[in-house]
């Protein structure tokens, strides 16, 4: 933040000008953590009229700019008395200041306007900020201090001493581009308008700048000393497409006393920031040091610039960043290159990128490869975790059903069982290793573990194959549904149902494979019930699949209720396209 050591001017309107003391000075300083910091003079921005009609106004704010009456951001508001205001920072605070008041305190017979009788309200684009308040319920500005002082100008003004200046505070803004701050006033007592203003946002870029040409070998203080006046385009809004002899340099070369100038009719060039080649890593013109008011200039020098290129330069404000001043510089070729050499160099280029951006590609390709292969073999060993935890799980449940024969007495039926659990055992361990194995062997499975749990206890086993298509010709995942016909068998098919039946159903719905298991047991409240080991483990192992074959999803839903049996459906997407 520049902290420019000097005080304002007040702005005298015209009509009073004649009457006030030219050594009236306002001093505008910021306030840091409650205390008024001496040396951080900032600029004195805002509308002071003596008219008795007019309401005066401050907009201080940290970036030091100004008010102004034209969006062109050219005109000096101490020729014109206008109601609309502009301003190109988006930060600022509204202070209202009695100077009317102020000048009748000083001996002036004038008419003003008595803030003890308004009442003000604001509003930004149209949408209401701040309702109908008195003035004078305002309380000071918390972030900048306000004073009077009188000084003869010829002596040093930092030394001069202030006092507190009445003032109310309204608010602090933030204005977008474009937004608008709309403030109006109305007699407390009457209720009827009195004045208003408006402050507008607008566009603001670094344009007013020299560009300056020269072919020269000597050193930056010898061109600055003998080249720089030679030929320059005068100071003013610029074009921003300039041309240079190839082998030649060039300045675009700004006024440091018009960076800082008050109130004249040249913008400030205060905050530039520029960039060369392209909108990035942006630098401050002029480095980091403070500016005072002096004489001099700062550059962006452009050294001998490659012939037959363009170069770009990049301007902007600090206190407007989103807006930007695009200057191209044009580089002829070298006098003698011929057209052809520039013409192959251009292609060389294209072609040297084209190849780049191949490589590139490819290694990123190569990449993406990589990390896909990891991901399936993580996915792929997960599978094989899942798979291997159904193993146990239905051992356990074996295990416990010999255990029932046992004590049923019935040690012929025991051994046969563990025979036949033996057999089933080998054979699902064989297909749990496989990723994909066909829907007839997967049926066929299911089948055999029917078959076991029939000896055990008794309930009717129907299959339907409704799909017509082969199904030792459609993939299907490795015991998939043994976890689902074993909920039903276990928890379904109670002692108590009549007739209890097992229904698996096979359909085909266009592209997509669906397997129904439905029973007539004793049913179950399924936003209660919470899924069991196995059903569990059938839930992660259809994600991690989902999460491998993306375009053939699996979806399995559940539909039960007390006494009505359950259905589970599991559909599989776009899988038998």
């Amino acid at each position: 933040m520049k902290k420019i050591t000097l005080l304002l001017f007040l702005l005298i309107p015209m009509a009073a000008r004649g009457q006030y003391s030219a050594n009236g000075i306002l001093a505008i300083k910021e306030i840091h953590g409650g205390v008024v910091c001496d040396s951080c003079i900032v600029t004195m921005a805002g509308n002071v009229s003596g008219s008795a009609e007019k309401v005066s106004f401050l907009t201080p704010n940290l970036d030091n700019q100004f008010l102004y009456s034209d969006p062109s951001l050219t005109r000096e508001l101490s020729t014109v008395d206008p109601s609309k205001f502009f301003v190109a920072m988006g930060r600022f605070s509204l202070d209202f200041y009695p100077y009317g008041k102020i000048l009748v305190g000083r001996g002036e017979q004038i008419p003003y306007m008595d803030f003890k009788d308004l009442q003000f309200r604001t509003a930004v684009n149209g949408k209401l900020k701040n309702d109908w308040t008195d003035i004078v319920s305002l309380k000071n500005d918390p972030d900048f201090y306000i004073g009077h002082a009188s000084a003869d100008i010829r002596h040093e003004i930092k030394d001069v001493e202030t006092t507190p200046a009445e003032h109310y505070h309204a608010g602090k803004f933030e204005l977008l581009l474009g937004d608008s701050l709309n403030v109006a006033f109305r007699n407390k007592n009457t209720l009827a308008d009195v004045y208003h203003f408006s402050i507008a946002r607008v566009r603001s870029v670094p344009d007013y700048f020299n560009f300056v040409e020269f072919s020269s070998d000597k050193n930056f203080q010898d061109i600055l000393n003998t080249e720089i006046n030679k030929a320059r385009t005068e100071q003013g809004p610029q074009a921003n497409h300039f041309e240079i002899e190839g082998g030649h340099s060039a300045f675009l070369r700004f006024s440091n006393n018009e960076q800082y100038y008050f109130f004249g009719k040249i913008p400030r060039n205060s905050g530039i920031e520029y960039a060369i080649g392209k909108p990035e890593n942006w630098q401050r013109l002029g480095g980091s040091e403070d500016i005072k008011f002096t004489q001099g200039y700062s550059y962006i020098y452009l050294d001998k610039p490659e012939p037959g290129k363009a170069v770009k330069v990049y301007l902007r404000y600090a206190h407007q960043r989103e807006s930007v001043n695009e200057v191209t510089i044009d580089v002829k070729p070298l006098p003698g290159q011929p057209g052809w050499i520039t013409l192959v160099q251009w292609i060389l280029g294209v072609v040297t990128l084209a190849l780049l951006a191949i490589s590139i590609q490819k290694q990123r390709h190569k990449r993406q490869l990589a990390r896909l292969n990891r991901k399936k073999n993580e996915i792929e060993n997960q599978l094989q975790l899942l798979s291997g935890q159904l193993n146990p799980h239905f051992l356990f449940n074996s295990l416990n059903a010999v255990q029932s024969l046992i004590r049923q007495n019935a040690p012929e039926a025991a051994n046969q069982y563990i025979t036949d659990v033996a057999t089933f055992m080998r054979t699902i361990m064989d297909s749990g290793r496989k990723e994909l194995v066909s829907l007839a062997e997967e049926l066929g499975i299911e089948e055999k573990y029917i078959a076991l749990e029939q000896k055990r206890k008794t309930f009717t086993y129907t299959f339907r194959n409704e799909c017509g298509n082969d199904l030792g010709s459609i993939d299907f995942p490795p015991l998939l549904l043994q976890p689902v016909i074993e909920n039903s068998i276990r928890h379904g098919l109670a002692e108590s149902v009549r007739n209890p039946t097992l229904t698996v159903t096979i359909r085909c719905d266009a592209s997509d494979l669906i397997v129904a298991i439905a029973d007539n047991g004793i049913g179950y409240d399924t936003s209660v019930k919470v899924p069991g080991h196995g059903l569990s483990l059938t839930g992660k192992r259809i994600a991690l699949i989902n999460e491998k074959l993306p375009a053939m999803q699996i979806v399995l839903q559940t539909k039960s209720s007390p006494g009505s049996g359950t259905t589970t459906e599991i559909r599989l997407l776009k899988w038998l396209s």
